[in-house]
């Protein structure tokens, strides 16, 4: 029987394990650190199920919907659409921006809430309708733009891109100046569209261990120091193994993995917010504003908190952090709750702080030439969302076509 190495348990490395085992290899799995999931972990937390950064799972993503089980893991879906804010002291301003297309009442009755002009809305409608014409893969062959230019073309408003895109996506992609590729934000738009934000009941980490518990013959081996010699032959120091195939499943020193994100999780008595949203700051450009978006994971999985409490998540893009002078994880903490004391003025006080995390290696940064060399880049043996595009669905697309290339070669 073929043997395989993969190193790497995260997720794009779980499913190299499960492809391969397919293809007939039996596969030795060798992790650094104690555990699987590599970016997708959660702990519980004095009876919260704390995810490691803010994470939700996009049923419209095509493999991922073929990989993943999502009623197995019992996910539950956000609402479609978002709440909006207008933070203040005194009176704090909140529209709610449903999806017209799934909520058609709920998404008619915003329009008239002068959130934004009804033209800004039709230009969501359309662009919607446009997108999901289009192959994914034809999505990626347009020409290179960043996400600002390529809204401002299609005739939004600045002030609703930077009350409603600039949260929203700045948030996704870790960066808020809009400056990520167009083909990506449409690879996005159009999968957020045709499916819903979920859940799982027990926390992110759920989806790498559900691929792990499809493994039959595969060993695992936590806390290791492995390293290459060669292109089939991996040594632990003391030993080395010989291998038909190696996978790289873990970035490098040359890695993309570059952008970072502040992840605040609080502990209340009750939830905020009205409805199982996402809360986004329309003050986060026009004001220079820290907080991306807030949401509270425990309306949507109840698990995720201790009965009768709620655990409320703030993202912070690191680069607004930085931006602000902000480096440490009390300096954070103090303004972000200074923030929030403008969105709930009456209620913060009293929430408790259960973690403060910094992922410094959180999302790839692509430029426009990476995207134009996608579908042309050479194969090697590595794979990830840090070797593809920054999603779940780039790191397990970016393991197929590493199984493909070996699969080919082997025959």
């Amino acid at each position: 029987m073929k043997k395989a190495a993969v190193v790497g348990a995260g997720i794009s490395g779980l499913y190299a394990c499960l492809l391969l085992e397919k293809h007939g290899y039996t596969v030795d799995l060798y992790e650094k650190s104690n555990s699987i999931g590599g970016r997708m972990k959660s702990e519980k937390k004095s009876g919260f199920v704390l995810d490691r950064g803010f994470h939700v799972l996009q049923t419209g993503y095509p493999l991922a919907s073929k990989v993943l089980d999502y009623q197995a893991m019992s996910c539950r879906a956000f609402e479609p659409g978002a709440l909006i804010i207008r933070p203040d002291h005194k009176s704090p301003k909140i529209w709610r921006f449903s999806d017209p297309f799934r909520r058609p009442v709920k998404g008619i009755l915003g329009a008239f809430s002068l959130f934004t002009s009804p033209l800004n809305l039709l230009r969501v409608g359309l662009l919607r309708i446009k997108l999901s014409r289009l192959k994914d893969t034809d999505i990626f062959q347009k020409e290179s733009q960043t996400t600002l230019d390529y809204l401002q073309s299609k005739g939004f408003s600045q002030s609703f891109i930077d009350r409603f895109f600039t949260p929203l996506f700045g948030g996704i992609f870790l960066e808020t100046e809009l400056r990520t590729d167009s083909r990506m934000f449409d690879f996005v738009f159009k999968n957020m569209s045709r499916g819903d934000m979920v859940l799982p009941e027990d926390g992110i980490s759920a989806c790498p261990q559900q691929i792990f518990d499809r493994l039959t013959s595969t060993s695992l081996m936590l806390n290791s120091n492995i390293s290459a010699i060669g292109e089939r032959k991996l040594s632990n120091g003391e030993e080395e193994f010989e291998y038909d195939a190696i996978i790289k499943a873990f970035p490098n020193n040359n890695s993309k993995l570059t952008r970072g994100v502040w992840t605040l999780h609080f502990a209340a008595t009750k939830s905020p917010l009205n409805g199982r949203y996402i809360m986004l700051n329309s003050n986060l450009k026009s004001k220079n504003k820290l907080i991306s978006h807030l949401a509270v994971p425990s309306d949507i999985q109840p698990s995720y908190a201790p009965l009768n409490q709620a655990l409320i998540t703030v993202t912070v893009v690191a680069e607004d952090a930085n931006k602000h002078g902000l480096s440490s994880k009390q300096a954070i903490e103090d303004s972000v709750k200074e923030e929030l004391h403008q969105w709930f003025p009456n209620e913060v006080n009293d929430w408790r702080t259960l973690d403060v995390q910094f992922i410094e290696s959180a999302l790839p940064e692509f430029s426009g030439e990476d995207f134009d060399n996608l579908s042309k880049s050479t194969v090697t043996n590595c794979c990830g969302d840090n070797t593809y595009h920054g999603s779940v669905e780039g790191a397990l697309l970016s393991v197929h076509r590493v199984i493909d290339n070996i699969v080919k070669n082997s025959r």
